[in-house]
């Protein structure tokens, strides 16, 4: 493969890429950082004990419906931007997905979440009668 049809092939899905972002989809992430898109600037959990605290920094959190969904492995964080947003016939933003896993399961029945002028806080649970299970893949 030459440079041109490598250079080629690079244009090409920079393309495609860019074309599937702008038809509406929603983004999803894993451990995501800060774009344009998605305001979630940085994601911290803390251990305190048999509790962890998950503190997500949202950049303009006054602007975003939030839902929140946690289950024993994983915190799920869907946000809507408010009609304020929506600028007619010019800007419409976009929701957004990001998919936080944990490093040890919790209880989902006993978290609690807070919205504060930076962001959002989950407080989650400690399960301790579950064996965290592991694949070991031999190659």
């Amino acid at each position: 493969m030459n440079n041109f049809q490598l250079l080629n092939y690079v244009k090409e899905y920079l393309e495609r890429s860019f074309f599937h972002s702008a038809n509406g989809s929603q983004q999803s992430t894993l451990w995501i950082s800060h774009t344009e898109e998605t305001p979630i600037a940085a994601i911290n959990i803390y251990e305190m004990g048999a509790n962890f605290i998950l503190k997500v920094r949202i950049v303009d959190i006054h602007l975003v419906k939030l839902k929140l969904q946690v289950t024993r492995e994983t915190v799920l964080i869907k946000g809507q931007p408010t009609a304020s947003t929506t600028v007619e016939g010019y800007f419409r933003p976009r929701g957004f997905e990001s998919l936080i896993p944990l490093p040890h399961p919790v209880n989902p029945e006993s978290c609690w979440a807070e919205i504060q002028s930076d962001g959002l806080t989950v407080h989650l649970t400690k399960e301790f009668g579950v064996q965290q299970s592991g694949v070991w893949l031999e190659l």
